[in-house]
């Protein structure tokens, strides 16, 4: 046989045992234009092998770095960069220290990966790498990296990223069992944490989170008005136990650029919310409200808004609301239904870190939906206290449900002697009455500029104000490893 022959033959099998390699960076980075989710997309292999003009990506044996994408540009290129700083890392952690166990358990963890035995982790994996191991208050918890031999073929990302929880001083033999998996992620990410029921304290829970070496975290309790920012003793990875957490918030350095600030983990109420609570929050209530559905509703709020909140939140006005437009709660009517519906809309804001208010509009239809669901929310965002009795509060209801230049159902919560409610769009005037201190209009989009004013029984004006903006602002959180 000759030597083009054997080389022929050679590729021949070669390819048999290949896969044409979609382009995952390409759906990465379509994936992260669109909402910079958590499970974002992946890139390509940097080595290619043609065979008969298809392309096929060939991993080296033992790999442990991610390769760059091509065009270093691309906003994911800086997540990846520093995805992969985090993966060349050196283990933190006491018990990381140990150089003999932390091998010991990156071989047990790539033997079970190898055996198909993680159900979210099924692709031919090179290396597994621990990035933290410590015992924490009871638990031995780690968190390792399985570093694929090609992206993942439904993400596109080439590292997945495993935490690991067993008990204190747990063998590498029982912390490397699939008893221990506490989260899978298909993406190992430049940050990473985990939340872990702590068995010592019922309800309570044990956090831990790791950014790349050479990053710092910061600490600073929930201000009133400044951040006081002190650096954790631990540098690039931080730990909160039931004794040590606290209401505050989280920054991570990397030199002179902060990548991360969020929340710390908790909310400034606990389950279920307290009578004296309930009873601030109801404190300058308009409408209807109901103190059981208020008291629910509260605690979900404060619960997913966390410790963005500088205070706990208040119910702004409550009642029945005839005449909303059924595209606000279901969406676009469909041939039959009615055009309009009746539900009971209630309304919370709160105060939030770094100035300004957030708020909720809950909306339960009379008529259960056609998707089954039993309430629908909006959000909006005003400068100032919206629960001021004298003040005029105007929220949509649909928010960028409908879009377009459909009309636009608003709610205008008015002080308690407001009769009417009048809008003044360029150009025309729309009125309305008032009922409990709430009044419902449909108004054309957009309404940026609209001013909306209470009017008294002889047409004297009692307040005044603007459409609040729709949407949950975040100024304060930062999320930066995309950026250079």
């Amino acid at each position: 046989m000759t030597v083009d022959e054997e080389l022929s033959q050679a590729l021949a099998e070669l390819s048999r045992s290949l896969a044409p390699q979609p382009d995952p960076y390409g759906r990465a980075r379509a994936r992260y234009r669109r909402m910079r989710q958590r499970r974002l997309g992946g890139l390509a292999l940097a080595l290619v092998v043609s065979v008969g003009g298809a392309a096929f990506a060939v991993a080296g044996p033992g790999r442990t770095t991610q390769p760059p994408p091509a065009d270093s540009t691309e906003p994911f290129a800086h997540v990846l960069a520093w995805s992969d700083k985090l993966l060349q890392s050196p283990p933190r952690g006491a018990v990381a220290r140990d150089s003999t166990y932390v091998r010991q358990l990156s071989e047990l963890l790539l033997a079970i990966q190898r055996r198909q035995e993680l159900p979210r982790l099924t692709v031919p994996v090179s290396t597994v790498k621990v990035l933290f191991a410590d015992d924490v208050d009871g638990q031995r918890i780690a968190l390792a990296a399985f570093v694929r031999d090609q992206p993942d073929p439904v993400t596109g990302w080439p590292s997945a990223a495993v935490w690991l929880v067993a008990e204190e001083g747990a063998s590498a033999q029982r912390l490397a069992s699939t008893a221990a998996v506490r989260g899978t992620s298909d993406a190992l990410e430049p940050y990473e944490s985990l939340a872990v029921d702590d068995p010592s304290s019922p309800g309570k829970a044990v956090h831990v989170a790791i950014a790349p070496a050479g990053c710092a975290f910061l600490s600073s309790p929930l201000p009133a008005d400044a951040f006081r920012w002190t650096p954790e003793p631990t540098g690039s990875y931080l730990i909160r136990t039931p004794q040590t957490q606290r209401p505050e918030w989280w920054r991570v350095d990397c030199g002179t650029v902060t990548r991360k600030m969020t929340p710390g983990p908790g909310s400034l109420a606990a389950e279920p919310i307290t009578d004296a609570q309930l009873a601030t929050a109801m404190s300058r209530v308009r409408g209807s409200a109901t103190e059981q559905r208020a008291r629910e509703l509260v605690y979900q709020y404060v619960q997913s808004e966390g410790y963005r909140l500088s205070g706990l939140p208040k119910v702004v006005w409550g009642g029945h609301v005839a005449g909303i437009p059924s595209s606000t709660i279901d969406g676009s009517p469909r041939a039959g239904e009615p055009s309009t519906e009746s539900a009971t809309v209630t309304v919370l804001a709160a105060p939030t870190v770094g100035g300004g208010w957030v708020g909720e509009v809950t909306i339960e239809p009379d008529q259960p939906r056609s998707d089954g669901a039993v309430s629908t929310s909006t959000y909006f965002t005003v400068a100032t206290d919206p629960t001021d009795p004298a003040g005029l509060l105007a929220v949509s209801l649909d928010g960028d449900a409908v879009g377009g230049e459909s009309p636009q159902a608003l709610l205008v919560v008015t002080p308690a002697a407001a009769t009417s409610v009048r809008i003044r769009p360029a150009g025309r005037q729309m009125a309305t009455a008032v009922s409990n201190s709430g009044a419902v209009l449909t108004v054309p989009r957009p309404t940026a500029g609209l001013v909306v004013e209470a009017l008294d029984a002889s047409g004297g004006t009692l307040a005044t104000g603007q459409v609040a903006k729709d949407g949950a602002q975040r100024t304060l959180k930062v999320d930066a490893w995309n950026q250079e």
